[in-house]
């Protein structure tokens, strides 16, 4: 039997096969690495994208907040430019700010028109102060002309208004045209230690929309009032007695209630004017006023008619009130000593004629008409007396001393 064999060298096949795996083995690793470095970099990608998201959506929603904060101070402004008075703009301000300020408590303060005091006009969301009223002094704000604020806790230099307040404060002045009005204070929510840039300018815009409008108004009551007073007297003129007893008697009509007018008249007047000059006559028309606006009731409505002659309108009150009314200011009259130069001008009286609605007339024009002429009779009887209009049947009444 013979064997036949072959020998073959396989050394190099192993190494090619040992080198082939290792290849494996560093691809395969290479793109496990490269996968985690790709997975890596996706998640980074997908932090990245999720905060960019939610910054987006940050922004997004802080341009909403800042845009419904906007459209309020500009639905506020409007309404404060239509505001006819202090009073209302007040509400108006107190009505917004929770709305502009969420969760912060707050009060305008503004000075008095002596300014030698400050007065808190409005108040919202409870905030939390000592008084009503304080010294001119007591806010750093108002002092330096910019907005104070005042963390939790700091005793360095507290404003004197914010006494007992425990949490951070912010103060704004209220300027307008260069003058400072009052300051607006600001108390910020438990745990809230620093405003945004939005919170600051929104505190400053707030409180500059503020200032226009209540000089605005105070600037149209001032011309209203110029429009609506004599400058001589202080009392209503002409102009608005035609408006208000108009207004007046279209309102008892309705509730049908009386109305009553005088109509006064300072006897000799010219006297004063001949006598003393014009000066002494304006010092008696101007304690007559004086006298006059006094004696009023709330509701009473006391006007200058012209030269020396006065009306009172005189709402729910009916002849004999008005009667005794006209008694009492002719009593008064009497004792009022007018001193001018060191001189005294001498003994004041009044003729008064009384007329009531309906029973002397039923516009203004004839009720006007009525009291006007009781006042003549007044005067023609011998003056210092009172006389009511006839047309109901009522008898004149006067008083016992006469005047020359």
């Amino acid at each position: 039997m013979k064997w036949f064999g072959t020998c073959t060298d396989i050394d190099d096949q192993k190494r090619n096969q040992q080198s082939l795996e290792e290849q494996v083995r560093q691809r395969t690793a290479a793109l496990v690495e490269a996968n985690a470095h790709l997975t890596e970099e996706m998640r980074e990608r997908e932090r990245a994208q999720r905060e960019m998201n939610l910054h987006t959506e940050n922004l997004v929603q802080e341009l909403t907040e800042r845009s419904r904060k906007g459209a309020l101070l500009a639905r506020m402004g409007e309404l404060l430019q239509s505001g006819t008075n202090l009073t209302e703009a007040f509400s108006i301000i107190t009505g917004f700010a929770p709305k502009l300020f969420t969760g912060w408590r707050g009060a305008i303060i503004l000075l008095n028109s002596s300014r030698n005091l400050l007065e808190v006009a409005g108040v919202w969301e409870d905030c939390q102060l000592s008084s009503m009223f304080f010294d001119p002094n007591s806010c750093w704000a108002l002092r330096t002309g910019r907005r104070y604020s005042v963390q939790a806790g700091d005793h360095s230099a507290p404003c004197a208004h914010a006494t007992g307040v425990i949490g951070s404060y912010v103060c704004m002045p209220v300027l307008a045209h260069g003058e400072a009005l009052g300051f607006i204070h600001f108390q910020i929510p438990e745990g809230k230690l620093e405003l945004s840039e939005s919170e600051i300018s929104l505190v400053g815009t707030f409180s500059e929309q503020i200032g226009l409008s209540i000089a605005n108004i105070r600037l149209r009551e001032a011309l209203r009032g110029q429009s609506i007073r004599d400058p001589l007297t202080g009392l209503f003129n002409r102009r608005y007695l035609e408006e208000t007893l108009d207004r007046e008697m279209h309102r008892v009509v309705r509730a049908k209630q009386p109305l009553g007018v005088l109509m006064l008249d300072l006897d000799h007047f010219k006297r004063f004017n001949d006598t003393f000059g014009h000066d002494a006559g304006d010092a008696v028309l101007q304690e007559a006023g004086s006298l006059f606006s006094k004696k009023i009731r709330a509701e009473d409505i006391a006007c200058r008619y012209g030269g020396e002659e006065f009306v009172l309108i005189l709402p729910n009150a009916d002849l004999a009130m008005m009667s005794a009314r006209a008694e009492e200011l002719r009593a008064e009259a009497k004792k009022l000593n007018v001193v001018r130069n060191g001189r005294l001008l001498g003994k004041i009286t009044i003729s008064v004629g009384v007329a009531a609605f309906p029973a002397h007339g039923s516009t203004p024009q004839e009720l006007l008409a009525a009291a006007d002429a009781a006042l003549y009779q007044a005067k023609s009887a011998g003056r210092d007396r009172v006389i009511v209009a006839k047309g109901d049947g009522t008898e004149a009444s006067e008083s016992t001393a006469a005047g020359r």
